[in-house]
């Protein structure tokens, strides 16, 4: 049976023991996704069994950089010295996925068309995650 290259080191980094996702850096950039960032971060955690509060606060702190590490630290930590780990991220969550961000979402869900060659599922499967980007919750509005 022949394969293609890419899933042979797909499925070899799927069967790899040791195989470890990579964690993402967050800047707080503009157009920068903090929920990517968030659950890119649970994940890492819930592989590698991460649950004591400080250790998932140190991970944190050490993926912020830029302006987002200087509000963390600067805003965060100053009002906050002995903060958990699910409260820094919910005021890092606030700060971050702002309205001005779900509008520009549901700008980007409103303008969404299906390509001449384009399958619907994969037409659909697109639009859900577009609407979950602008927290469209309604199925009416997204399959129609």
């Amino acid at each position: 049976m022949a394969y293609i290259n890419g899933h042979i080191a797909l499925a070899n980094a799927n069967m790899n023991a040791s195989y470890r996702p990579t964690l993402i850096d967050f800047h707080g950039y503009e157009g920068e996704d903090f929920r990517h960032f968030l659950e890119s971060l649970e994940s890492y955690f819930a592989i590698n069994n991460i649950t004591q509060e400080p250790r998932k606060l140190t991970i944190l702190k050490t993926q912020l950089r830029g302006a987002a590490k200087v509000y963390y630290e600067k805003e965060i930590l100053r009002r906050i010295p002995d903060i958990k780990y699910e409260q820094a991220a919910d005021l890092l969550k606030n700060h971050y996925i702002t309205p001005e961000l779900i509008q520009s979402y549901e700008l980007e869900f409103n303008e969404m068309y299906q390509g001449e060659q384009e399958h619907p599922q994969i037409f659909l499967a697109r639009l859900k995650e577009a609407a979950d980007l602008a927290n469209i919750t309604n199925d009416a509005v997204i399959e129609k």
